[in-house]
């Protein structure tokens, strides 16, 4: 008798464990259908789309010699976007948790290198995520219509979660470098987790975003 019901118990908790493992797949396939249907809201440089008053450029790492491969990529196409009169402010959002580490400064001093003025940038030194980044641009800089600019296999997510804040978003994606078809696959197995993180955070519990008083931009 004892034998048979710990082979019951094993065999439910057996099923138990397949059950979770089940809804578990199907939200992370979910969460990456959900935010890939904003796909179609990512357009090349050089297509033709209406103007927005904003582009949202967010970080993607430094180093002591400047930004990463990919966020240089980012910028590059802020820059272009600027230049060619497509966007006329740019809020940079990074990390800044530590004093040693602040992303948006090292962007804004690569555009304001290659001339685009200082007055015409914002930074946010607590975007911390995708998902704070677009939360703070629509709560701290009142932003609800923006360019984002960023990697292809970024961006569905990037406007998933602005998109979810209320701001009236698409998507420019960077080229070069750091978005090259070599990293797309690496990029791209990063999202299917990414997806699954930003989906729950949306719907279920968000992140510990610092909020504050509005800023005007």
């Amino acid at each position: 008798m004892i034998e048979r019901g710990f082979l019951y118990i094993t065999s439910n908790i057996k099923e138990l464990i397949l059950l979770a493992v089940g809804l578990a797949l199907a939200f992370v396939l979910g969460s990456f259908l959900i935010v890939q249907k904003e796909v179609s809201s990512v357009y090349s440089i050089d297509d033709t789309f209406d103007d927005k008053r904003v582009g949202i450029v967010f970080g993607a790492g430094f180093t002591d010699e400047g930004p990463l491969d990919p966020l240089q990529d980012r910028l590059n196409t802020a820059y272009k976007l600027y230049k060619d009169g497509k966007i006329k402010k740019l809020l940079l959002t990074g990390d800044n948790r530590t004093l040693a580490y602040n992303e948006p400064q090292v962007m804004e001093n690569y555009l304001y290198e290659r001339g685009v003025p200082r007055s015409a940038m914002q930074q946010d030194l607590a975007g911390r995520s995708t998902f704070e980044s677009c939360e703070r641009a629509a709560k701290i800089f009142n932003i609800d219509s923006a360019i984002l600019i960023s990697q292809q296999t970024h961006l569905p997510r990037a406007i998933y979660l602005c998109e979810h804040f209320g701001i009236d978003t698409f998507g420019v994606k960077a080229e070069g470098v750091g978005s090259s078809p070599r990293r797309f696959i690496g990029q791209s197995m990063r999202e299917v987790f990414a997806r699954t993180k930003a989906v729950f955070n949306a719907n279920i519990i968000g992140e510990d975003t610092v909020l504050g008083e509005p800023i005007q931009f």
